[in-house]
């Protein structure tokens, strides 16, 4: 064998290890390249799934203030005033939310939401903000007692259009004013006591007694309220009563809490309890007595709404027919829309005994905010905050 083939035969196997410590280290690369890319994957998958986790927890936060709202008095917080901070723990995440009362009808919510560990540098934070607006139904109520058809006031029975107040809601209430004590279409179609035509005796008391709007003899005045109609507010409606009850409410306290669930809890006007911000809004599905009892709020029949037994409602009634009265009746303060779905003879609103009626301001006004459901703002109510 000659020198030259001897050399490269024994050069060989060193070329064949060369190749596969080559061959080796090439498929090391390759497994560390699979395994950091694998590791960022993970990585940014578990990062993505933790920021999802802190924004969705930010969310719920927000929106929780609808699930909570019915059952607390938000609604009569004062402007400027702030709820909170309210915790929601969810699964792996939790959410801090406050709440401000901007105006009468706006409140803004803030929500941060975490979730991760900081320990494992996989905290995230997500932070939300949500407008909200009171759904206020637009009344015109120009009286003590709007009235679509006839209107009797008999025995010691009164209708005074001069506001009052209840001395408990204080500081809460504008300062009085007077306005009409009865509005009707037909002035003419009022039986004060001796019952002349539109006559107008020491029941009837107001600035002017009696006025006459043509707008009070429109049906939709009773059903329609700007933006909310009778079909948008008994949707919402806080009690539903059947029809053809007969209740006696009274305030329901537990400790120190208003118990909000019980159907025979309306309130307690001007009482120094915690019932006393409480204005549900009540929808009778059909005729209602009301004998003796107090409450208050936004009260909703489809029939006639009577007073009996010295019963007091400090707030709006809304009937689909009529206001009636028996015995030594009751009162209103606020006001009352009689719509006289049923018109015909002896068949409209009659107030006797010792009824009033009185026009307040200040129950109007708080027995709406109180009873308003709330809502998002349609444009623009959700926006992210930077953390």
């Amino acid at each position: 064998m000659s020198p030259a083939a001897d050399t490269l035969s024994t050069r060989r196997p060193g070329v064949a290890l060369f190749a596969v410590l080559v061959a080796v280290l090439l498929l090391a690369l390759l497994a560390i390249g699979s395994m950091t890319l694998g590791r960022g994957d993970f990585l940014r998958s578990r990062d993505e799934r933790v920021m999802r986790s802190a924004a969705n927890a930010a969310d719920a936060g927000a929106y929780d203030l609808l699930r909570r709202w019915p059952s607390a008095s938000y609604a009569s917080m004062p402007v400027g005033a702030t709820i909170g901070p309210d915790t929601l723990v969810r699964t792996g995440a939790s959410a801090v939310s406050r709440t401000t009362r901007a105006s009468r009808a706006l409140y803004w919510t803030v929500s941060v939401g975490s979730s991760g560990d900081s320990l494992a540098h996989t905290l995230s934070r997500r932070a939300v903000q949500v407008a909200y607006r009171l759904a206020l139904p637009d009344l015109l109520i120009d009286a003590a007692l709007i009235a679509r058809d006839s209107v009797s006031v008999i025995d010691s029975a009164r209708v005074v259009g001069t506001d009052t107040a209840i001395a408990g809601w204080g500081a809460s209430c504008a300062t009085p004013s007077s306005t009409a004590a009865i509005t009707m279409a037909d002035t003419s179609r009022l039986c004060d006591g001796g019952c002349g035509v539109g006559s107008v005796s020491g029941r009837i008391v107001g600035a002017p007694a009696l006025r006459a709007d043509s707008s009070a003899a429109n049906s939709a005045r009773y059903r329609v309220f700007g933006s909310e109609t009778w079909a948008t507010l008994t949707r919402h409606a806080g009690l539903v009563i059947p029809a053809g009850s007969v209740v006696t409410p009274a305030p329901v306290v537990v400790g120190a809490t208003c118990d909000r669930t019980r159907a025979d809890n309306w309130g307690a006007p001007g009482a120094a309890t915690s019932c006393a911000t409480y204005a549900p809004l009540i929808w009778a599905r059909g005729d209602l007595e009301m004998r003796g009892g107090v409450g208050q709020g936004v009260l909703l029949v489809d029939g006639d709404f009577t007073l009996s037994a010295g019963a007091l409602f400090a707030g709006v009634v809304i009937t689909r027919d009529d206001l009636r009265t028996l015995g030594v009746g009751g009162t209103v303060l606020g006001a009352v829309l009689a719509g006289d779905a049923s018109v015909a003879s002896g068949d409209h609103t009659t107030l006797g005994g010792m009824s009033r009626l009185q026009r307040s301001h200040c129950a109007v006004e708080q027995a709406l905010e109180w009873s308003a459901r709330l809502v998002p703002v349609r444009q623009r109510a959700w926006a992210a905050l930077r953390d």
